[in-house]
């Protein structure tokens, strides 16, 4: 997740914990967490969710200089059977929408049947559920919190991505020539930053790289989890 200007990112190990970095020479900002999914980076903060066995949704606003706590939401109660995720995955996905000094969460929560044998159609048909919301985060002083209509919300559900406990496909090598494979990868002003997975014990490591898109050129590189699970987290726009 990148600020409008493209001069800071925020991002997420396997556990939640959030990294901050100056996207010009990839010094850290600051770290905070576990247990929490960034969902945008505007007007001085971080709008986060934070991520909890529980069928709630809760807002965790940050500072985004300091990475300090400015603010938490009260819980916002979703289905009994929901919970939110670090990642979209099958069960629950999210978007984000950003205008001005508002951020809208759209979220979709789905469940489906995941036994081993043959379901009736009966079975199939109970065991599929889906519902959807979405809230508007004012970043004001204090921010605040609105639940949307089902009418604000959108009719539509977000589209369902894959399941997440299939391994996505292997990677393509990475383009700079370097020893890693390119989980994801994206163009900030002349630098493409490229999420690595660099082999070495255990399941690697995932490193975030900043290349000079004209030359290929590494620019700096810093490593974002030690421990890959896995499904890497993903850069976010």
């Amino acid at each position: 997740m990148v600020d409008a200007r493209g001069r800071q990112a925020v991002v997420h190990d396997h556990e939640g914990a959030l990294t901050a970095l100056d996207l010009e020479n990839g010094a850290l900002l600051w770290r905070h967490g576990p247990s929490l999914r960034p969902c945008a980076l505007l007007a001085g903060s971080v709008v986060t969710l934070r991520i909890s066995p529980t069928p709630t949704l809760v807002v965790v606003v940050l500072d985004a200089a300091t990475g300090e706590d400015r603010w938490t939401s009260e819980p916002v109660d979703l289905p009994p059977w929901a919970r939110c995720t670090l990642d979209d995955t099958r069960a629950f996905t999210l978007r984000t929408d950003v205008a001005d000094d508002a951020v809208v969460l759209r979220w979709t929560a789905r469940t489906w049947y995941r036994g081993g044998a043959a379901p009736s159609a009966r079975v199939l048909e109970e065991s599929r559920r889906a519902a959807h919301g979405a809230v508007r985060v004012t970043l004001a002083d204090p921010p605040s919190l609105d639940v949307l209509s089902e009418a604000e919300a959108g009719a539509e559900a977000l589209p369902e991505t894959a399941d997440a406990d299939v391994p996505p496909p292997a990677p393509p090598a990475a383009s700079s020539g370097r020893q890693s494979a390119v989980l994801d990868q994206s163009l900030v002003g002349d630098r493409r930053m490229e999420l690595l997975l660099r082999p070495g014990s255990g399941s690697g490591a995932v490193v975030l790289a900043a290349v000079d898109s004209r030359t290929g050129t590494l620019v700096w590189e810093v490593e974002l989890d030690p421990a890959t699970p896995r499904r890497a987290p993903r850069l976010r726009p």
